[in-house]
């Protein structure tokens, strides 16, 4: 019989064991019941079931291949994120395949079955912010996924992820962008871009009411604008906030989710007539290429993304079951002066 189109979950209905059992006979591992590895291979065998990268690793339980899972592919920040992750695969004689699950959204499809086929020796796994009513959900697929191989996450980790990580601090990161901005005189702060979040001590806006609690501030509730991370979406925000505000109440400063959400709202000030920095100062945060070529050059947080995807490797690769911190700095540019009185 052809094995063409016959998968791991044909092979594990027709044995009456999970894809992980499956998974495991294939990899030859020890903790599966004689009785259960002679069923699994019966089926295999008459299924005629040999996908071809196990068919290569088949005397070796390591493949020498890692795999990253990131979302919105367009966006820069992740291409960092991949590209400092695959440069340490490639020292330490790993190749690293790139695998897109958006907003990781397990109802669209369950990538374990796939990913298990690949017979893959460690995954990354980005995790951006995710509504209360999907983190049990996304939890459970990660667990899913750590049948078959480690699993080490890089991003917005809610602290409940039971997973080796390296984790953006973005409270702390706000916090500073907040104090810089008010040792330059401003205290009309607005801060653009993300969306609302509940449970994470490290969410930015913490940050944002931390600082200006600091520096005694009050907080606006017009000056906190929620949207996606486009340079498109930055600039709606940005109208749509001075559309509600008299312009007396206008921001001096903004802060912006990224550096595409920065953009966005500084073209949407030059639209307006505004002058950056002489009538409002923009700051971003990723600190991307674009970032000093930009008029003027946008001040913005430098998040380390090679280095943070290197150090998952690292990681995964040492087996070290622990969670770290992403270093960060600001990095200053002309898109930010003191402000007017």
């Amino acid at each position: 019989m052809s094995s063409e189109n016959v998968t791991i979950y044909d092979i594990a209905s027709d044995a009456g064991v999970s894809i992980a059992t499956v998974s495991r006979v294939l990899r030859d591992e020890s903790n599966v019941s004689e009785a259960t590895r002679k069923k699994v291979l019966e089926v295999i065998e008459r299924r005629n079931y040999r996908p071809s990268s196990i068919a290569r690793g088949m005397t070796s339980k390591t493949t020498f291949s890692l795999g990253i899972i990131l979302p919105k592919l367009l966006n820069p920040h992740y291409a960092m994120l991949f590209t400092g992750a695959q440069e340490e695969a490639r020292k330490t004689g790993y190749t690293m395949s790139l695998f897109p699950w958006s907003s990781l959204d397990t109802r669209e499809y369950d990538p374990a079955a796939m990913l298990a086929e690949r017979r893959l020796d460690g995954l990354i796994v980005c995790v951006e912010y995710l509504p209360p009513d999907h983190e049990e959900q996304v939890l459970s697929a990660l667990r899913n996924l750590r049948q078959y191989m480690p699993v080490v996450l890089i991003g917005c980790v809610p602290p409940s992820y039971d997973f080796p990580a390296v984790v953006n601090n973005n409270a702390a990161m706000i916090q500073e962008v907040v104090r810089y901005l008010t040792s330059l005189g401003h205290e009309k702060i607005a801060f653009i871009g993300g969306v609302e979040e509940d449970q994470d001590p490290l969410r930015r806006d913490v940050g944002y009411e931390a600082g200006l609690r600091e520096a005694r501030l009050p907080y606006t509730a017009s000056y906190r604008v929620y949207c996606r991370g486009t340079a498109e979406e930055g600039t709606a925000a940005f109208n749509e906030m001075l559309d509600s505000l008299k312009p007396e109440y206008w921001p001096t400063a903004v802060i912006a989710l990224n550096d595409l959400v920065a953009m966005g709202c500084m073209s949407a000030a030059r639209s307006r007539g505004i002058a950056v920095p002489e009538q409002l100062s923009v700051i971003g945060c990723d600190n991307l290429f674009c970032a000093p070529y930009l008029f003027p050059p946008l001040t913005s947080i430098n998040t380390h993304q090679q280095r943070t995807g290197a150090r998952a490797v690292q990681l995964l690769i040492s087996g070290e079951n622990k969670k770290e911190t992403a270093d960060w700095e600001l990095v200053e540019r002309a898109s930010c002066a003191a402000a007017k009185k």
